[in-house]
């Protein structure tokens, strides 16, 4: 797997990707008591806007991306796993806030059954689960030049929207807020834009979100009940 690093984007691509890390972060809210999962960490880049937590675990398949991650945050605080989010070598109830980035569209049903099996095993209850993915997307297939079959672009498998991703989830999971990003390119071209307070532009970002649902989907969802795995 290669990385797209997003810590050496251009600025304006970077721009783009720290709102959707200060966005994230905004509806996850940590605070120094928590004890925050990254699933699907990638770089790090998303990671370290969690840092004002008690404890930060980010878990990424690729050693290449937790090599980049490693380098970036050297906090005491924040530690990172090497593995399989599907088969996570975590104990059960450790954390109270899980964050699944821009994962789900990657996996084939199986395993994001598997996946979700996991989170409910190893977040509180009580615990806040929060899950980004790009938007009723138009999946886009190419066909490969070595084998000739058709392959998803972007690795995505799935068109997904709010009813498919609650429809994962057991039915202890409540869904308590969402947010769409209807373009984050346009409201990032703008200079005025781009230095508004965060809240200030999530007011822009909703106002745009009522006449375009666009490309990505936050979903924040809380934990009721106990995990129905012993």
């Amino acid at each position: 797997m290669t990385c797209q690093n997003i810590w050496t984007l251009s600025e304006h691509e970077l721009y783009k990707q720290k709102r959707r890390a200060q966005l994230t972060a905004f509806y996850l809210d940590p605070q120094q008591s928590d004890m925050i999962l990254d699933l699907g960490c990638g770089e790090g880049f998303v990671t370290s806007h969690f840092t004002e937590a008690s404890f930060v675990v980010g878990v990424e398949i690729s050693k290449e991306c937790l090599s980049i991650a490693k380098s970036k945050l050297t906090r005491p605080n924040v530690d990172f796993i090497c593995a399989d989010a599907t088969a996570l070598p975590i104990r059960t109830a450790v954390f109270n806030k899980i964050a699944l980035l821009e994962v789900l569209e990657h996996l084939p049903e199986n395993s994001q059954g598997k996946l979700i099996h996991e989170i409910d095993r190893i977040l509180k209850k009580g615990g806040i689960l929060i899950i980004s993915v790009p938007y009723r997307e138009q999946i886009t297939y190419t066909r490969c030049v070595h084998c000739g079959k058709l392959t998803p672009l972007w690795g995505h498998l799935h068109s997904m929207d709010e009813d498919k991703v609650t429809n994962l989830l057991p039915s202890h999971y409540s869904l308590v807020d969402h947010c769409h990003f209807p373009n984050v390119g346009l409201i990032s071209l703008s200079r005025l834009f781009k230095y508004l307070p965060l809240k200030l532009w999530l007011i822009v970002n909703n106002l745009l979100g009522k006449i375009q649902k666009g490309y990505w989907l936050l979903l924040k969802y809380y934990k009721l009940g106990r995990s129905l795995i012993i």
